[in-house]
């Protein structure tokens, strides 16, 4: 059993019989991402947690910092490395006492009591000591500053970047993200989709676009109407903006895009797993020429299954996108390049890219987002369009790559970056020198970058 708080918290029923069991879980799966780097989704792809535990798993992350100076300030002595499991136990009791809404006679005894289930019951004097000094402390959530909750590196970073928004946008990064759906408008239309969503007393809002609707509350994917049908797709709104802005330039050329939607050869450079893909492929018709690049395989079958689901064909090529060896030599006339990056726009469905994400990790994306610009471009014909995005919040993988970018074409066809927001009604974010900076302090998207650069059909 689970219920929820008056501000939306989640929490275990404690007479549930498997409490225990479920916490000592969610600590093992906890350990792996502090001492082995793992992410979330590989732990939860082995460890799969019902909902209460995900929101102590994610709200444990979201607040690592906070709560390991909590914890260490009533330990006596740090805990063997051999113990990393008692640790994260330790968090995940602080986390539920600090932030949720369960009886804090409850908490402590479902955390002492998962010491038997990791085989360590000489720990549960210790853990029981621990957690009654977290209760009676006065520090509640409240107190938990945001900026303490970030690396100091990227804390500072985002500061520097972005000045006195950069505590809004670091607290907007603690709270829980939005569920997103896409309706796949080639398998149902919105009306009946509501209707199979009113059905099934799921509260919503409607999005930006005909296509996208906006869950009061998250669910799993196989709790949605039509979800095995393929008619509903879950995306975030910052992620839809993409195929919206690619559709505004292929569905409304201008002089300086010659490219007419009559003549459309478009690849996705960086597919997988498909959702700006196959979003496009929802909206366009069906014999515009719509090809997709992918690296890694095992992602590129993913591609292909999703594909499958929704009921779309797909022309799935496995290549590098920094290399032309899968190339035909055909030109493309709209390029959308998704670019590896970060994830930093996305903290709030991915607290542990706080942890796992280190500042060099910064020049090593460069160097491959550069690259594949270069390379792409090469392959956009005059008049074209290419759609730079990055889920990165980080200035170094957006606008500054761009002005890298340009700079570097300056002699061979320099590319002009179009405004994007001259058509479309964007959501809050900020324009940039380049493009736009989607930001999660608007609650319903992610941060999300964008930059349309278009290519001059004679060389200057």
């Amino acid at each position: 059993m689970k219920s929820r708080g008056t501000q939306g918290e989640i929490y275990a029923d404690s007479k549930e019989p498997s409490a225990a069991r479920q916490r000592a879980d969610i600590a093992q799966a906890l350990a792996q991402v502090l001492r082995r780097n793992r992410t979330i989704d590989q732990v939860l792809a082995e460890r799969p947690q019902p909902p209460a535990g995900k929101e102590m798993l994610y709200g444990t992350l979201r607040y690592l910092p906070g709560l390991q100076g909590l914890v260490h300030l009533h330990l006596r002595k740090p805990l063997r490395e051999k113990d990393s499991d008692l640790y994260a136990l330790l968090l995940v009791g602080a986390y539920q006492l600090k932030f949720m809404r369960t009886p804090d006679h409850a908490t402590i005894h479902e955390t002492v009591e998962a010491c038997r289930h990791l085989k360590k019951i000489w720990a549960k004097g210790l853990l029981n000591a621990v957690l009654r000094k977290l209760a009676i402390d006065d520090i509640t959530k409240q107190s938990f500053d945001p900026v303490d909750q970030f690396p100091k590196w990227m804390a500072d970073l985002l500061q520097r970047q972005y000045g006195p928004y950069a505590d809004s946008l670091m607290a907007a990064n603690l709270q829980r993200a939005p569920m997103s759906l896409r309706i796949n408008h080639k398998a149902t239309d919105s009306k009946d989709y509501l209707h199979q969503l009113e059905a099934g007393r799921l509260s919503y809002r409607l999005g930006p676009f005909p296509e996208t609707i906006i869950l009061d509350r998250a669910i799993p994917s196989s709790d949605l109407p039509g979800y095995l049908a393929g008619q509903v797709s879950i995306q975030d709104l910052g992620a839809q903006w993409a195929s919206r802005l690619l559709l505004e330039t292929i569905r409304a050329p201008r002089p300086s895009r010659v490219v007419q939607s009559d003549d459309c050869n478009i690849l996705d450079a960086c597919a997988a797993p498909g959702g700006k893909l196959f979003h496009l492929l929802e909206q366009l018709p069906d014999d515009i020429d719509v090809s997709a690049l992918e690296v890694n395989p095992s992602r590129a079958q993913q591609t292909r299954m999703m594909a499958e689901r929704l009921g779309l064909r797909c022309n799935l090529i496995e290549g590098d996108a920094c290399k032309q060896d899968w190339w035909s030599g055909k030109l493309f006339s709209h390029i959308l390049l998704d670019a590896p990056c970060s994830g930093s726009g996305t903290l709030r469905r991915h607290p542990d890219i706080k942890r796992l994400l280190q500042p060099e990790s910064l020049a090593r994306h460069r160097d491959q987002q550069l690259q594949l610009l270069n390379n792409l471009w090469s392959m956009l014909q005059p008049g074209g369009t290419l759609l730079y995005c990055t889920c990165s919040i980080f200035e170094q993988e957006n606008d500054q790559i761009i002005e890298a970018f340009v700079a570097q074409q300056a002699q061979a066809r320099s590319p002009h970056a179009e405004p994007i927001y001259d058509s479309l009604e964007l959501p809050t974010g900020r324009a940039t020198r380049y493009g736009w900076q989607l930001l999660p302090t608007d609650p319903d998207t992610d941060g999300f970058y964008f930059a349309r650069l278009s290519k001059p059909v004679k060389a200057p």
